[in-house]
């Protein structure tokens, strides 16, 4: 009895270690958060949460959404087939403390990401 219960315990922490190290980074990270906007524009950007998720607005509505992770600089999109991106793509960015700007790190097979991200600046609104 003692013995499955030992089991049971080292089960437990394994597993609580490995969903910890499997976590998202964007978290702990120097990644900005809170509403972006293209420069001169405060109907069009995007929001981009602590907890890793992210939204694109236009005009009030949400027309994309998805989660992203942070390593570095590096921002890493996940794919998300719902809204036309069926594979995952990385880029640099930058943050000056207001203006952030993406650049492409290798390819990027979703051409809505690749136009809302590449070489853009968005500003920080909220």
């Amino acid at each position: 009895m003692n013995q499955n219960i030992i089991l049971l315990v080292i089960s437990f922490v394994l597993g609580s270690l490995i969903l910890a190290a499997c976590g998202t980074s964007s978290v702990n990270s120097n990644f900005p958060t809170g509403k972006f906007v293209l420069p001169d524009s405060e109907s069009e950007g995007i929001y981009f949460n602590k907890d890793g998720t992210w939204s694109g607005f236009f005009f009030g509505q949400t027309v994309a959404q998805g989660t992203y992770h942070i390593q570095g600089d590096l921002y890493t999109e996940e794919a998300n087939p719902e809204t036309a991106c069926p594979t995952s793509a990385t880029y640099k960015y930058s943050f000056d403390g207001t203006n952030l700007k993406f650049e492409l790190v290798g390819e990027d097979g979703c051409q809505n990401r690749r136009e809302s991200l590449d070489g853009i600046t968005y500003v920080l609104s909220q």
